[in-house]
């Protein structure tokens, strides 16, 4: 059985526990908590998740909608937000990382459940169907070869170390690429070049 990995950003550690221990009663969950963004991105950067679960309001420098936005330029996963207001002042920034739902606290054990099965699989479905653009075909003559390379392993959801070492070349080279395919396409964020990259169909390629 497949085990789907979950990042949960939770400041109160009773609350983070207590989701830990309630998702992993169930063998299909592995959860790790961080409390700080300092070790959510930590964990993110080593760790493959299928799934980001985070409290908006910390008790941090960033809130959560703050931390989710720097981890998804290293790997775009889906995410659920957990809130105790609906405030549209966050909703409106969140609808930035376009997350897949909000749950209002308190909520119950088998919403949370049902959520997280429908995030993971919507998702799934996304990229599975993403239709070609041709445009899009179009533009990746503008790249070179080793790009297109670096393009189609950042869509299957790696990060730039582990881009590196596929492709036997330094952090640092992987970083440079992902700039300069950034300037040639015309985005600004990793969620931009993996619809992208799918939509050209430039993933069947390689």
């Amino acid at each position: 059985m497949m085990t789907e990995r979950i990042l949960f950003i939770e400041d109160e550690f009773l609350i983070a526990k207590d989701i830990q221990l309630l998702l992993q009663k169930d063998e299909k969950f592995k959860v790790d908590i961080a409390k700080t963004p300092v070790k959510a991105l930590e964990l993110f950067q080593f760790n493959d998740y299928q799934l980001i679960i985070s409290d908006i309001n910390l008790q941090c420098d960033k809130d959560g909608i703050e931390i989710v936005k720097e981890l998804k330029e290293i790997k775009i996963v889906p995410v659920i937000y957990l809130t105790a207001y609906k405030e549209e002042s966050f909703l409106e920034r969140a609808k930035e990382t376009m997350p897949f739902a909000y749950l209002l606290k308190p909520f119950q054990e088998d919403q949370l459940k049902v959520t997280i099965q429908l995030a993971l699989l919507n998702y799934k479905n996304t990229i599975a169907g993403e239709k070609e653009d041709i445009e899009n075909t179009k533009k990746i003559e503008n790249l070179t070869t080793r790009e297109k390379e670096v393009l189609v392993t950042l869509a299957t959801g790696k990060t730039s170390k582990e881009i590196a070492e596929a492709l036997c070349v330094s952090y640092h080279t992987i970083e440079k690429h992902k700039k300069n395919i950034k300037e040639k396409l015309g985005f600004h964020t990793i969620a931009e070049l993996v619809k992208f990259t799918f939509s050209s169909k430039l993933y069947k390629v390689y």
